[in-house]
Parts: structure tokens; C-alpha cells; sequence
């Protein structure tokens, strides 16, 4: 018995792959190097296969020359959809690496395995945390919800949404670091308190050695009042999990 396939049903799965290996490449949490590279295109192609009623309706007769070009740009929205993503996902990171500026552990970064770069501490421990409370709390669902969404606003062959995209990238950006100046904020001001009753002290007792135990002081007081962020991490994690889904299903293509 003979199976034969449209040849548009052929395309459509063909350009949902481009766009979702482009998400699923760039996107937490799946971007991590944690996570095999043939799981990342079995991922993506499920995606493709679960989507594929979304793409083929409105999809022409195809041609080379119209595949090529539209599964180029197909992966180029796939990707700006995940670094939408990634941004909102890096304030987290983004408020532990404050912490770490601040409490003086970014003096000795890192080694990370898995991203093959030197991190900071606090940084990298709240990039695992909240990668583990987006499992947890069903997060990741709700991105490959929002990316599913996106056809609705970003049809296949509609065209990349340059101007769209720039703007929600920038409105991500103000809100990464919104963010984190909320996560970080009162553990930042205590820090720099500390920092202002030290150089006090040293004018003070100008005999003493600030040096010799400021240091120890400041990680001592990081780490005593590190757990005052972690009750923070959930909720701001749901908000900009929120945001992000909504910026992907608000893209439009001009």
C-alpha cells in the first residue's frame, strides 16, 4: 500500500520545525546545555507535529525558492520569540549577580560546567532556582502555550516583525531590570548600609584594618540575609513568566 503525503502538509511541518527549533534553542529552559541537543530536535519537532493543523491552512502551493526563504525567516521569529523569553527570565540571574556585586563574591567567579562560562555564585544558584520553580509550577507549559499562540499574531509567510519585535524587546529589557532591582533591592540596600557603616567605622578607628575583615563581614551578612530573597523568587517568577507569554501572543506582523 502506497502513503503518500501532501506536499503542503510536507512544507507545514517543515517551517513549524524552523520556528520551533529556533524557540526551543534560544527559550528557558530548554536552551541549557543540560539538555542534549537530539532531545532539543525531538522537542522541536513534536511541537512541530502538534502545531502543524495551525500552519497548513493558509499555506500555499510550495516551492523551493518559498521554503528556503520563509524557513530562514520561520527560525528567525522562532528565536526572537525565545530571547523575548530568555530576557524576562534572566532578571532572576540578573538579581543574584546584583548580590553578588554588592556582597563582594563576583571578587572569585565560577567555573559552570554547563554553560562552559565563568558565572557568579548567587547569580547562577537563582538561575537554578528558578529554572527548577518553572518546572515545578507548570511555567514551561505556559511558554509552549504562548508560542503556539503566536501563529495567531505571526502567521507563516507573514514576513519578520522587525518593528513589532524591536519594541517588545525593549519593553522586556526595562522590565528585566525592574525586576530585579525589586528581588535585589532590600538585600542591595542592606549591603551598601553595611559599606557606609564600614568606612564610618574606619574614620572612626583609622588604626583598624577595614580590609582585613570587611570582606568577611559583607559575605557573612550576604549570606545571613540570602534566604530573605528566595520567598521573592516564586512570585516574581510567575509575573515575568506572565508577561513574557503575553508579549509573545501580543506580536503582530505588520
Amino acid at each position: 500500500m502506497d502513503l503518500e503525503v501532501p506536499a503542503v502538509t510536507l512544507a507545514a511541518l517543515l517551517l513549524a520545525t524552523a520556528r520551533a527549533a529556533g524557540f526551543v534553542l534560544v527559550a528557558p529552559p530548554f536552551n541549557t546545555r543540560a539538555v542534549p541537543g537530539p532531545v532539543k530536535g525531538a522537542l522541536a519537532l513534536a511541537l512541530s507535529v502538534a502545531l502543524i493543523d495551525r500552519v497548513a491552512p493558509g499555506l500555499p502551493e510550495p516551492t523551493t525558492g518559498f521554503l528556503v526563504v520563509t524557513a530562514v525567516s520561520e527560525v528567525a521569529i522562532g528565536a526572537a520569540l525565545g530571547f523575548v523569553v530568555q530576557l524576562f527570565f534572566t532578571a532572576v540571574q540578573f538579581a543574584g549577580e546584583l548580590l553578588d556585586v554588592t556582597g563582594g563574591f563576583s571578587l572569585q567567579p565560577a567555573y559552570d560546567p554547563l554553560a562552559m562560562t565563568m558565572n557568579s555564585t548567587i547569580g547562577r544558584l537563582h538561575y537554578l532556582l528558578a529554572t527548577t520553580l518553572l518546572f515545578t509550577s507548570g511555567g514551561h507549559l505556559m511558554l509552549v502555550r504562548g508560542f503556539a499562540t503566536s501563529y495567531e499574531g505571526l502567521p507563516v509567510s507573514g514576513g519578520f516583525p522587525s518593528d513589532s519585535i524591536g519594541e517588545v524587546v525593549l519593553t522586556a529589557f526595562s522590565a528585566m531590570f525592574l525586576a530585579a532591582l525589586q528581588i535585589a533591592g532590600p538585600m542591595v540596600a542592606v549591603l551598601l548600609l553595611a559599606d557606609v557603616a564600614l568606612a564610618l567605622l574606619s574614620r572612626a578607628a583609622p588604626a583598624l584594618n577595614i580590609f582585613a575583615f570587611g570582606f568577611p563581614v559583607k559575605i557573612l551578612l550576604t549570606l545571613s540575609l540570602l534566604g530573605l530573597t528566595f520567598p521573592l523568587l516564586p512570585t516574581a517568577l510567575d509575573a515575568l513568566i506572565e508577561q513574557a507569554t503575553r508579549a509573545i501572543v501580543g506580536l503582530r506582523s505588520g
